[in-house]
């Protein structure tokens, strides 16, 4: 796991704890989209944001697929980071909301 997945997943964990506590705006929530889509890009070999946007729309929910199954399996394998993560990420969303 490279140090820039690791931020991608944060990210996508900040975003994730935003929307639990508010209506994201449609800029913020585009921005959310993204970074969920380049967290399961990083669980596919060989495909990178300008190869998906290429796709077609059955390639690319076939990559999507590949890419929620290897993200799960990440999540399994290291629950403990995990809530860490979820933990930072609750934590920085109720600083900014006082």
């Amino acid at each position: 796991m490279t140090a820039e997945t690791l931020a991608l997943i944060a990210a996508y964990f900040l975003c994730s704890e935003a929307a639990e506590v508010r209506v994201l705006p449609p800029a913020e929530a585009a921005a959310c989209v993204d970074i969920y889509t380049d967290v399961k890009l990083s669980f596919v070999d060989g495909v990178d944001r300008d190869d998906y946007d290429a796709l077609s729309t059955s390639e690319r929910a076939e990559v999507n697929r590949r890419g929620y199954a290897g993200y799960i399996a990440w999540r399994d394998e290291n629950s403990t980071l995990v809530v860490q993560l979820e933990r930072d990420a609750q934590d920085q969303i109720a600083t900014e909301g006082s």
